[in-house]
Parts: structure tokens; sequence; C-alpha cells
């Protein structure tokens, strides 16, 4: 049977896709191109990474929770005696998240604080006023029977009652300054107790008496966060704090430690938690956790531990979210800029692009305002160094000048040889209408017509 022209067409009309579904084909074919094809790192540079670090640290702080006081004791025989035991002292770490003074800790940092004499440490203080006020009586007893005497005699209600607290939470800055703190918000630890869960978020507000102090930049979300992703914490290990080796002038300078995201996990309390391998010990808690471009994702909260030892490695930390819903509920909107920050953080730019001299007049402008951080004491000192060290032609400053008087000779150039152009055009212009009057005169006394 013949192919006629109009089977051909026919055929060619069948076989031809929409155009929706050629559309949708060609949507699938860039789908799968995208998705093979290699994608850039999403990490931070290592310049960005030391910028984020810079940024972040000024705003970070110790927390300091003292619990102490008076008991009055009753031994086994005699008068009651009042003891003024030594003072019981908890460290932490915090970050300011808002420049009024709002600051966010771990609960169980300032745990002693909030629960006074019925907590650990009000046991602890009335144990050791009995002690000491009972020593006579506890020196004819062997080790054993001396503490089953000691809790014996706490448990009495007269010795219970007669313990008297006194508590105070300090917030020291890394410039040295220290300030007496309010407790605003606090959930305790996670933890379960007879049976019964509770959940505690391991998350207090604190607030000190302050303006335009630095601040952090918190995340929105931790949800968008990936397994194997960089991080750093900032805080103020108990190892480094109380090191022996090291001067008590940098006891308030926090120390960094980096890591990787290594689980997302749930606490006993059923609240999410982030797992890292950043080194973390007793004082990083409260400590901020930052991503790779310097917005805190979380704050360090608890280790692991295998029977007395801390197992490093292992760590957690709770997520943003829990700091911004404490926030919520303590009354307050966090706030990531500050008169100090913004000049600090434009400071470490220009820094880090070694325009040293603008570096060093916005760190002063900063240090005018907060004096005493040592990074930004540090970093004034390079950028005042490594400016004075450059070619006297390559300095900022005289390149402004020059530029500037280049500009003032442009300007000056243009608007002298305009007024030149002008009076030039202005006398050629009455030239030419001197000569055609010139001209006109001249036909009118000979008679001659004008043109037409």
């Amino acid at each position: 049977m013949p192919v006629t022209p109009d089977a051909v067409r026919a055929t060619r009309e069948d076989t031809r896709m929409s155009m929706p579904t050629r559309w949708a084909v060609l949507g699938v074919l860039a789908l799968a191109l995208v998705a093979g094809a290699p994608r850039r790192a999403g990490g931070a540079s290592e310049t960005e990474l030391q910028s984020a670090v810079f940024r972040a640290k000024p705003a970070v702080v110790m927390v300091g929770v003292r619990v102490g006081g008076t008991a009055t004791v009753r031994c086994s025989e005699g008068p009651a005696v009042a003891v003024k035991p030594a003072a019981i002292g908890e460290l932490g770490s915090g970050a300011i998240v808002h420049p009024d003074g709002w600051i966010v800790t771990n609960g169980h940092v300032v745990q002693p604080y909030q629960e006074g004499r019925d907590g650990a440490f009000g046991a602890e203080l009335l144990e050791k006023a009995i002690a000491e006020a009972c020593a006579a009586e506890l020196a004819t007893l062997a080790p054993a029977g001396r503490v089953e005497h000691i809790r014996a005699l706490a448990a009495e209600p007269m010795n219970r009652d007669g313990l008297a607290v006194e508590r105070s939470i300090t917030v020291n800055l890394s410039n040295g300054r220290a300030y007496p703190a309010a407790l605003k918000y606090y959930s305790p630890p996670a933890y379960v107790r007879t049976g019964e869960r509770m959940r505690g978020r391991d998350v207090a507000i604190l607030k000190i008496e302050e303006r335009e102090l630095p601040v952090v930049r918190l995340a929105a979300r931790s949800t968008d966060l990936h397994l194997g992703q960089s991080l750093f914490v900032i805080g103020f290990p108990g190892v480094v704090a109380s090191h022996e080796l090291l001067s008590r002038a940098t006891l308030f300078e926090p120390t960094i430690t980096t890591g990787r995201i290594s689980g997302f996990k749930e606490d006993i309390g059923g609240q999410r938690v982030i797992q890292t391998d950043a080194a973390i010990i007793q004082g990083n808690s409260g400590g901020p956790v930052f991503d790779d471009r310097g917005y805190v994702i979380g704050a360090a909260t608890f280790t692991s531990l295998q029977g007395d030892q801390v197992v490093q490695g292992f760590n957690f930390a709770i997520p943003v979210e829990t700091i911004h819903d404490a926030t919520r509920q303590a009354g307050f909107a966090p706030v990531g800029d500050s008169m100090f920050t913004r000049l600090w953080n434009h400071g470490v730019d220009l820094y880090l692009r070694d325009l040293h001299y603008r570096a060093y007049r916005n760190m002063s402008a900063a240090n005018r305002i907060h004096p005493g951080f040592p990074d930004v004491e540090r970093v004034r000192e390079d950028c005042d160094i490594k400016h004075r060290e450059q070619g006297y032609l390559h300095r900022e400053e005289v390149q402004w000048v020059v530029a500037g008087l280049a500009v003032i000779a442009v300007v000056a150039l243009a608007w002298f040889g305009g007024r030149w152009l002008a009076a030039a055009s202005r006398r050629s212009l009455r030239r030419i209408i001197r000569e055609e009057l010139a001209g006109a005169r001249a036909d009118t006394a000979t008679g001659t017509p004008p043109p037409a």
C-alpha cells in the first residue's frame, strides 16, 4: 500500500508531544541534571570562620553562682551553735542575646541558686556546718560512723530549719567587669524522680543592668542542620579556669572548641538535643554553640560519663528553639545588634581585609563604649603595628588624601573648564552677532536688500 503525504502528516501529529508534556519532560531532565551535578561546599571559608569567632567572643560570659549562709546547729549534747561554713560555688557559661543585658545559660548552672536551702548545695552547707560545730563529738567516731552521724544530725528538723542561705549570681564579661544578675526565667534539667518523668528544658534567662553590650546572633531554627556540619563552642571550661599554670589575668577570657554535628537525640524528658564531638566539660555548660557562620544554634548542656570519667566526643546541646521559647517566656525578644557589636563587627571585616587604619578606628570606637575586651585590644594593637609597617604611600589615609585631591582637581578642572568654555561660547556668539549687525548696517547704507 503506498504511503501518501496525508498519512505521513497524520503519523507525525500522533507522535508529537503536547506543549505541557514537553515542558514536564524538560523539567524532569533539569532536576536530574541538578541532582547529578557536583554541589558546591556549603561550609564557611577559613576567613569566614575566623570572622565568626571574632564577632562572637565578646558576647560570651562567665556565670558564677555562690551559695553560702549561716547554720544554727544543735549537736547530740550541748547548746545550739551558730556556724558560718565556707560558701559553695558553681561555674558556667552564657551568652548575651540582647544589648540591654539579657543572658541565656543552662538551668542546671543556676539550679543551686533556684533551689537554695532545699537543693544539693543547701544540704552540703548544712553538713559542713555540722562537721564544724560538732567536731569534738565526731572525733570519737570511725570515718563511716562519722558520715552517718552527720547525716542523722542534718536530718533533724531543728538543724534543717536553722540554715539561713545567702545566694547570688554574678556575670563576668571578658573585659573583667562583674555584674550582679537576676534570674528571670528557669527551667530545670531533664531528670527522672520516683518514676515520674520531669520535662525540664535546662535553660535559664538572666538579667544584668547595662546597655549597648556585645551580643550574639541567634539562628531562627536548628531543623535545617545536618550531620557532619561544622560548629564551634565558646565557654569557660573549669579545667582552664582553675589551671594552676595560667595567670588569673586571663580568667575571664573564654575558650573555643570545634567539632561537628554527630547526631540528633532526645533527652529523658523528651526534649530534642544536638549531639556533637566538640569538646565540652564542666564550666562549658550554658555556653553558646555556633554554626560556622557565627549564628547560635544551641547551648552546651551535658556530657557523657563512663563511671566517674568524662568521655569526650559524645556531648550534647539544647537547640536554639529552646532558647527562643525561654526568651518569650521571660518577656523579651533577642536583638543581635548593638552599637558596640556594629563597630566591632565592621572593624573585624576591615581587619580581615587588611584595611588596618579603618579597622583601628572602628575598634577604638567600640573600645570607648565598653573598654578592656581582650580581643579588641589585641586586634587594635595588631592593626596599629601593621599600619605603621606599611609604606607611606600605601597607607589608607594617604591614599584617601591623594584620592580626595584627585577628585577636587577633577571637579575644579571641570568647573573652570566649563566656565572657560561658556565664556568662549559667549565671546564667539557676541562676535557673530556683531558681524551680522555690521553686515546688516553696511547693506542698508549701500541700498542692498537683505537676503530673502
